[in-house]
């Protein structure tokens, strides 16, 4: 007979909350091991005794066959006394001093409780919150670690005798599956106004009727209405303020999307994803769903990720309604997603004809996360649910930062050790909601992370709102220049620590010369970075009021190369508009009143496409480039270029030639769209080929918000490849400023 060992194996990583205790259960009885597992706010602690062959292979199979939404960070091992004991066992949680568990992020429903939802003769047929060890809510309903059902808004549900048998059987999947529940113990759906059996099927009478409804997802409640319904989509637009701004889809199925969208195998299996985020895709109908996207080719698509959404259109089918909702945020404008009914009795009042709750509390809010592929790779717009709180490791470990986040797309990043972790979107920190969700969010993260800053990083400009939540903490202040810490976010992403040069694209951020920068190229080394080259500057005349107001920058560009000329080079240009607050915006740029001198790409973007015969005033952020961006034709087109030179140290790309000839006119949207495009990559790949020339630096890392243009990201990224460059960008994190947070806590990191 073999003679035992016993080891005390603790293993972190994503462990609580995927049926990871259960795994270990049965794998422990698969191998002849005795001992007992449990949760701990550090991760999953096991003692194990066996002979030497069987433990090892237990240990193995803790990370080659672990369950499929857990992520195994480390196993160390302790050898400890053997106590003769057979048998094992789940035991209560144990408490640590220190917290380094993490808890997965919400999961879309999968395969097996959808077969189950679907099914006549399952006792959870069309019950709205089927859920198990591979799905359902997580960070939006946990309160703190270990994770157990006594620590989530789940301790409300005391499970019935079959659940409670469920829970308790090694060989179910819902072993341990702490929001376990079922039509008889767990919570249930209600519609406003309505007694009946069925909320959800007078729902969706409601829905094929051409009504508003407000539907409680999993992190906070989403307005609905038929896609195809124009008027319904009409007065939802209206009501959110949101005249143009695309609205989010969902569809029933794969073959829905398939009707309206052309969909990769990459980016079907992002759909059918545990993180089920809304994703961008091409439309395959030109003009498909005018409403929901108007003006642009893509659609962003949601298939349905809770049980109670595939319920909902389950009933449509039934009355023989099988089209797209719209499914997108219940709030105002950009404020905070909603996640009480409370809140349609105020602000949201008379926007929805009815309200479907339930009394599963959402304890963590969390909005749909947002994402597109390119390169074979999935890009994230927004991460929020399905991500969060997932942890993206760092190259090296530190004290505890706190990345504070940019004004617009706001998000905080915290680290612990060599992991950081970025918060669900918060939304554009102008709004007053929105310093109220930062602050909440703050206090919930770090508490459930055990997360205490020292230090916090943020943003130059001394009027971000996160900047002043910042610097009202009491930690020390780290500030770092808003395109550096978008570099930074790339460097931290892969790990980088060796020199690189950082090419960041975006709408503006604050220069340590006090301009607005945006087209930036960087020299990056650890937390050292200076500027290696920039696009020529023009006046940004009004400032942030030229972001919306495009043609103000048109003007601008027009002024800087033609001079005083600028009529008769472009007479066409500004026919359509009054002619006095033209001639006010041009003694603004002559005067520099009120126009600082700005780098921007996105408002080269805005002026090249106001130019070419686009939108003089916008609506929400990027819609004009956007709009641009559609309109290009799929194949390359050359013709258009910039000047790249080297002037006082700086390499510049001046777009003054694709200036005169955008208007020179006589190109069809789609040709001058593809010319620009393809003249901002050489323009770029020509400066940064003469800085690498310089430095010997072959690696390039993009960041900024201009490249979530997929256009524009792929001719980067194929094209830089081509030419001998290593290229990296964002994955984890969103380009845009929804990914500042976790540049500024690296740079910070690496500075301590």
């Amino acid at each position: 007979m073999q003679r035992k060992i016993r080891k005390k194996i603790t293993v972190t990583g994503i462990v609580q909350g995927v049926g990871f205790r259960p795994f270990i259960y049965r794998v422990a009885g698969e191998n002849g091991v005795s001992g007992w597992v449990s949760n701990t706010s550090g991760g999953v602690v096991i003692e194990a005794e066996a002979s030497a062959a069987a433990l090892e292979k237990f240990i193995a199979e803790i990370t080659s066959a672990a369950p499929p939404q857990s992520r195994v960070d480390s196993v160390s091992t302790e050898d400890i006394v053997p106590q003769g004991l057979s048998g094992f066992e789940i035991r209560q949680s144990l408490s640590r001093a220190e917290n380094s568990a993490i808890i997965p992020a919400d999961l879309a429903v999968c395969g097996d409780c959808a077969r189950e939802l679907a099914d006549p003769a399952d006792r959870r047929y069309d019950y709205p919150f089927i859920n198990c060890t591979n799905c359902g809510p997580r960070f939006t309903i946990v309160k703190t670690l270990p994770y157990d059902r006594a620590s989530t808004t789940m301790s409300a549900f005391r499970l019935c005798p079959d659940c409670k048998a469920e829970f308790e059987d090694p060989s179910n999947r819902r072993f341990h599956a702490q929001p376990n529940a079922c039509p008889v113990c767990g919570p249930g759906a209600r519609l406003d106004g309505y007694a009946g059996p069925r909320p959800l099927a007078e729902a969706a009478r409601l829905l094929a009727g051409g009504s508003i409804v407000a539907v409680k997802s999993l992190g906070g409640f989403q307005f609905a209405c038929g896609a195809l319904d124009n008027e319904a989509v009409g007065r939802l637009r209206a009501a959110k303020r949101r005249p143009f701004k695309p609205l989010a889809v969902m569809m029933a199925d794969m073959e829905t999307v398939r009707r309206y969208c052309a969909v990769s195998e990459e980016e079907e299996r992002l759909l059918r994803s545990a993180p089920a985020p809304a994703v961008m895709l091409k439309k395959s109908v030109p003009g498909a769903l005018p409403l929901a996207a108007p003006g642009l080719d893509t659609l962003g698509v949601m298939l349905p990720y809770t049980p109670l959404h595939r319920v909902l259109f389950s009933e449509l089918a039934a009355l023989g309604f099988n089209e797209p909702l719209v499914m997108t945020s219940a709030n105002l404008r950009d404020e905070p997603i909603a996640i009480s009914a409370e809140s349609f009795a105020g602000g949201l009042s008379g926007i929805a004809a009815a309200v479907l709750d339930h009394n599963r509390e959402i304890h963590n809010r969390c909005d749909d996360s947002v994402a597109f592929c390119s390169a074979g790779k999935t890009r994230l717009v927004r991460r929020a649910r399905g991500w969060v709180p997932g942890g993206i490791k760092l190259p090296r470990g530190g004290p505890c930062v706190l990345g504070a986040g940019g004004q617009m797309k706001g998000a905080f990043c915290l680290t612990r050790g060599a992991e950081a972790f970025l918060s669900q979107h918060i939304g554009e920190m102008d709004e007053p909601e929105s310093d109220n969700f930062y602050r909440e969010s703050l206090a919930k993260l770090s508490a459930l992370l055990g997360a205490r800053p020292e230090t916090a990083a943020c943003d130059l400009h001394p009027d971000y709102a996160a900047t002043r939540i910042a610097k009202s903490l009491g930690l020390k202040i780290a500030e770092v220049q808003h395109h550096f810490a978008h570099i930074a976010s790339v460097l931290a992403e892969h790990g980088l620590e060796e020199p690189a040069i950082g090419i960041a694209f975006d709408g503006s951020g604050l220069g340590p010369d006090k301009t607005v920068w945006g087209g930036e190229i960087l020299l990056t080394d650890g937390a050292k970075w200076e500027r290696a080259g920039s696009l020529r500057s023009a006046r940004l005349p009004g400032g942030d009021a030229a972001a919306v107001e495009i043609w103000r920058m048109g003007l601008s560009w027009l002024r800087e190369v033609f001079g005083e000329n600028w009529r008769d080079k472009a007479p066409q240009i500004f026919a359509r508009m009054e002619p006095a607050p033209a001639e006010t915006v041009e003694k603004m740029v002559l005067s520099g009143f009120n126009s600082p001198h700005t780098t921007s790409m996105g408002r080269l973007f805005d002026a090249v496409s106001f130019i070419c015969g686009g939108p003089a005033v916008v609506t929400y952020e990027a819609q004009a480039a956007m709009e641009f961006e559609a309109a290009a034709l799929a194949r390359a087109e050359g013709g258009w270029r910039f000047d790249v030179y080297k002037e006082g140290g700086l390499w510049i790309m001046d777009p003054a030639p694709v200036i005169r000839a955008a208007a020179a006119g006589g190109l069809a949207a789609g040709s001058a769209s593809r010319k620009f495009h393809s003249a901002v990559y050489r323009a770029a790949l020509a400066a940064a080929t003469g800085i690498s020339a310089e430095t010997g630096i072959k690696k390039i890392s993009l960041s900024g918000g201009v490249f979530q243009n997929a256009l524009l990201l792929k001719l980067f990224e194929e094209g830089f490849a081509r030419a001998g460059f290593a290229v990296y960008s964002n994955l984890q994190a969103p380009s845009n400023d929804g990914g500042l947070a976790l540049g500024q806590a690296w740079a910070a990191l690496k500075t301590l």
